[in-house]
């Protein structure tokens, strides 16, 4: 952990160093922008024909040293994990359910009014009785006779239809 304060705390100072040597930029609203409208090339300055300007710029670069890194390795781990429990207490688990109650309030009445009650009326049950139904059976008919069935006759005729047929042209957007 100190290992890891210790490397970021030079981290951060290396970086502070780049951004002091670092040249601004020039801001939107100032005037020479280095390019006029002929050719690109600035009027007030001499052209240079083949010689340019070189600079030579060092920086210090600091040495690396070495530095701890925890590594993490994957362990396989059985899912679900068996835990024994040494006391098994039962629990009770309560379930909250709202139960209406309905609350009978007096209700103070002047004078007496009949009241219909219904009594059960009694039906009496017959004893149950099992009848023997014939179960049927085949019967012999000697002599064959003809049955007629009324089927529908088709008549074909021709019905002259007139078709009216509508032509839709399509409006296009532009007329």
């Amino acid at each position: 952990m100190k290992a890891f304060i210790v490397f970021s705390m030079a981290l951060a100072i290396v970086c502070a160093s780049e951004l002091e040597n670092k040249k601004d930029k020039r801001g939107i609203l100032e005037l020479d922008s280095g390019y006029d409208s002929y050719g690109g090339y600035d009027l007030h300055q001499p052209l240079n024909y083949g010689y340019t300007k070189k600079e030579i710029i060092t920086k210090k670069v600091p040495v690396p040293y070495p530095v701890e890194v925890e590594k993490h390795v994957p362990v396989h781990v059985k899912v679900p994990y068996p835990v024994e429990v040494e006391k098994k207490v039962p629990v009770v688990v309560e379930k909250k359910v709202p139960v209406y109650i309905e609350k009978k309030v007096p209700v103070h009445v002047d004078r007496p009014y009949p009241v219909e009650v219904k009594v059960p009326v009694e039906v009496p049950v017959y004893k149950k009785e099992y009848v023997e139904v014939p179960k049927p059976y085949a019967v012999h008919v000697e002599k064959p006779y003809p049955v007629y069935v009324k089927q529908p006759v088709y008549v074909e005729k021709q019905v002259p239809v007139t078709v009216h047929i509508k032509e839709h042209h399509k409006k296009s957007l532009w007329g």
